[in-house]
């Protein structure tokens, strides 16, 4: 929904993964609480600090932020779960 934390225009299409969605913990030592991420099992960027922004049929939206070159950036998915 984004690229390095700004809009995308109504003709650009949004980076596409495929996987399965994951979370885990970042902290540094000593640090017991850290910040959690999600990301896909084998690929693509973590999104750190993860909230669920909506829940519509099988969509997710999550927002939080991400990591571009230098600088944290807001990011948006949109989360489609897909059924096997």
């Amino acid at each position: 929904m984004r690229n390095a934390g700004c809009w995308l225009t109504w003709n650009q299409k949004p980076r596409q993964f495929e996987g399965t969605l994951l979370s885990s913990r970042a902290s540094n030592k000593g640090d017991e609480q850290g910040v959690t991420y999600i990301y896909l099992a084998d690929h693509g960027p973590r999104l750190y600090d993860a909230k669920v922004k909506s829940v519509f049929a099988n969509e997710l939206r999550i927002v939080g932020v991400e990591k571009h070159e230098s600088a944290w950036v807001l990011q948006e998915w949109n989360c489609e779960i897909l059924a096997d």
